[in-house]
């Protein structure tokens, strides 16, 4: 029998402070966690979490994780579920339970450069002392692959096809393990057969020793990770300097002639960039860039693009149903169908507060949107 997602079986997430998970996007209850600095990778296997959430798969149903998959699903867009059915079709088909996990996300820490308006101290280490500050919760940087060898990882994980590191900023975090694990699998041969997704905020360009690496894998798939446009890209991505991600994009667009070089584009939709959605795509398509892939923002609630009054999301809605881009049409659906308004206020609140924190203004950089709250 198919079960509902297969990625229990075939994938195992290793986060940013070390929560092992399905994938990504599973929202792990409090009385699922395992962790790598506690537990093994052969704890997680052999876990009841685990067995549970595959029977439930098995039986067509949603686990309590999966509401993510579920609701993007049920709004029309896309799931990570569907695209990973899209990628990995062939190897899924073929795929035997005696292999093991063949796809990993595994993040080596979450040392970033960068905090982004949308994230948090969880994947990005320079986050530590706004978030005490603002929220007065610490919560110190970690480097949660430290009680793991490059060796251990490989003897986990020998068959993998695909290895998939985010961050923090994965060519800032353990980048000499990082490197050594790369090494293990060129050595055995199997790093032919391997694709590395690599999601970056394309504030770093990885030096000489990555490429040469690199060059012995299947494919390198460079996710750029971009949420805006200019002043408005600068601002949610803070402080990140549009000059650099310009120049960086033009980097990685000469290496995709050369090497075995996929780019793709990630967009976290927020309530800071969903109105601006059509110029987002619109710009990708411009410089060259491939369509984006756009996820919403989930944590914290008050982030969601569907956090606005019914007014407002009804007129980004409109708005969004003018686009000459399937996809962002199918975000004016989402708008229409999701509420979150009840964390409203907190968004205006923090919104603010960041603001004076970070010496931004988001009415100057968002004109379009504060137009609309001022006008309900």
């Amino acid at each position: 029998m198919q079960p509902l997602c297969l990625i229990p079986w075939t994938n195992i997430d290793i986060a940013p402070r070390g929560n092992i998970q399905p994938c990504c996007k599973y929202e792990v209850p409090n009385s699922e966690v395992m962790n790598i600095t506690k537990n093994t990778i052969h704890d997680y296997v052999k876990s009841k979490n685990l067995q549970k959430i595959k029977q439930q798969m098995l039986d067509n149903q949603w686990p309590e994780g999966c509401v993510r998959c579920k609701t993007e699903e049920e709004s029309g867009i896309k799931s990570k579920r569907l695209l990973d059915y899209e990628r990995w079709q062939e190897a899924y088909d073929n795929y035997t339970e005696d292999q093991g996990f063949i796809t990993a996300s595994i993040a080596f820490g979450n040392t970033c450069n960068l905090k982004c308006i949308t994230c948090n101290p969880g994947p990005s280490s320079r986050w530590r002392k706004e978030y005490r500050d603002l929220y007065g919760i610490d919560k110190p940087p970690v480097e949660v692959i430290n009680n793991m060898t490059s060796e251990d990882i490989y003897r986990a994980l020998p068959n993998a096809i695909h290895f998939d590191i985010p961050g923090g900023e994965p060519f800032l975090s353990e980048v000499d393990k990082q490197l050594e694990l790369l090494q293990r699998y060129v050595d055995s041969g199997q790093s032919e057969h391997m694709a590395l997704h690599y999601t970056t905020n394309t504030q770093v360009y990885p030096d000489s020793k990555w490429w040469s690496l690199w060059e012995n894998f299947k494919e390198i798939d460079i996710q750029l990770s971009i949420d805006g446009v200019g002043n408005r890209y600068e601002y949610i991505r803070y402080p990140a300097k549009n000059t650099v991600l310009l120049e960086n994009v033009d980097r990685y667009l000469e290496q995709q002639n050369i090497h075995n070089i996929k780019l793709s584009v990630s967009h976290t939709v927020s309530a800071y960039n969903i109105y601006y959605l059509d110029e987002f795509f619109t710009w990708c398509s411009d410089i060259g860039l491939p369509k984006p892939w756009c996820g919403r923002a989930h944590n914290p609630s008050h982030m969601r693009p569907c956090v606005y009054t019914d007014p407002v999301r009804t007129s980004i809605a409109k708005y969004l149903d003018t686009s000459k881009h399937d996809d962002v049409k199918t975000w004016g659906k989402y708008m229409k169908t999701n509420n979150s308004s009840e964390h409203y206020q907190r968004f205006l609140t923090m919104r603010d507060k960041h603001d004076v924190y970070r010496n931004t203004n988001f009415a100057k950089t968002f004109p379009e949107v504060e137009e609309l709250i001022n006008g309900f």
